[in-house]
């Protein structure tokens, strides 16, 4: 069982054996990577076209580099959440040192996902902010945006039952599958944008009391229920 089809089973698998955050939700899994991981920008545009084209809502990306002159992928980036395509990316097991940051979780217009232990605490391998490396003149930008469980995160095996892995890759479908669910109970579809969505997800999370910087916990740990409501109250403001 792959890295890409575990992710998927996190946010929908309907098996209840090991089932996903949500069931109901429709995939769509787009194979940018060989056996051998390797990989080309062209891949990645294929697959981002295809997923404006159609119309997907969510978009998670359990992938990262530091790559910030492939102007091409990023611009396309871009182009995903001027869709309305609500990006949310794994923002690297490089920690504990900061700076350390991957691309395209430190761009501004996607949800960068860091993770903790089932203690609420940093995880180790989570990475940590500022932007000082990715993007060129991004120093001092506050990242990840949120953090949430990556330590030893169940999902679904090869023989049906249940798995354990831990990675940034694991914590970034938990907050994909969680705004799906969010999204199931916004009935106005003008709030399904990445603008709305991050801004509820940093609003409603929960500041984690024992981490010292803005660069290791973002606005705090994914608390689904609060940027829920938030969703469900909100009003355009600047923030």
């Amino acid at each position: 069982l792959g890295h890409g089809t575990f992710v998927a089973g996190l946010i929908a698998s309907s098996d209840h054996r090991c089932v996903g955050f949500a069931p109901a939700a429709s995939i769509y899994a787009y194979k940018v990577f060989t056996k051998k991981q390797v990989s080309f920008t062209s891949w990645f545009l294929d697959a981002f076209n295809h997923a404006i084209l159609r119309g997907i809502n969510v978009l998670n990306l359990s992938i990262g580099g530091p790559d910030f002159t492939d102007v091409p992928f990023m611009d396309k980036v871009w182009e995903l959440t001027a869709n309305g395509i609500i990006l949310i990316s794994a923002i690297g097991n490089d920690g504990p040192k900061f700076g350390t940051l991957n691309n395209p979780a430190d761009q501004m217009d996607v949800i960068g996902v860091g993770g903790i232990n089932v203690d609420s605490k940093i995880a180790r391998f989570s990475s940590r902010g500022m932007t000082t490396w990715e993007l060129p003149g991004g120093y001092g930008r506050v990242k990840p945006d949120i953090v949430t469980y990556g330590s030893s995160v169940y999902g679904s095996a090869l023989d049906g039952n249940c798995r354990a892995l831990s990675g940034t890759s694991v914590a970034s479908p938990v907050v994909a599958g969680a705004v799906a669910v969010m999204l199931s109970g916004i009935e106005d579809k003008r709030l399904w944008n990445p603008a709305v969505v991050k801004q509820a997800l940093v609003e409603g999370a929960t500041r984690l009391p024992n981490v010292a910087t803005m660069f290791e916990q973002g606005a705090g740990k994914m608390n689904i229920v609060a940027s829920f409501q938030f969703m469900r109250r909100y009003s355009p403001r600047i923030t």
